[in-house]
């Protein structure tokens, strides 16, 4: 895995210094834009409110996995 990847961040309309990487990593924007509808799905069976947060792809500098990808490895 790159230091720089790509990933769905999840922000809060109501305040937007709260952001969270609910996806990733992609090696690619592509491959975040393919998965974009179904994190979304995800974040919201975790949280119903989450159908009302504004997504975006940012590549960013982390190692870590997004919350989906962080909950499934503990399932």
């Amino acid at each position: 895995m790159n230091a720089r990847n790509f990933y769905i961040i999840a922000t809060s309309p109501d305040e937007p210094s709260l952001q969270v990487n609910i996806s990733g990593p992609y090696l690619t924007r592509k491959a975040a834009q393919a998965d974009l509808s179904a994190a979304i799905d995800e974040a919201a069976t975790i949280d119903p409110s989450a159908r009302h947060y504004v997504y975006s792809i940012s590549k960013i500098e982390c190692r870590k996995p997004g919350v989906i990808q962080h909950m499934a490895s503990h399932a």
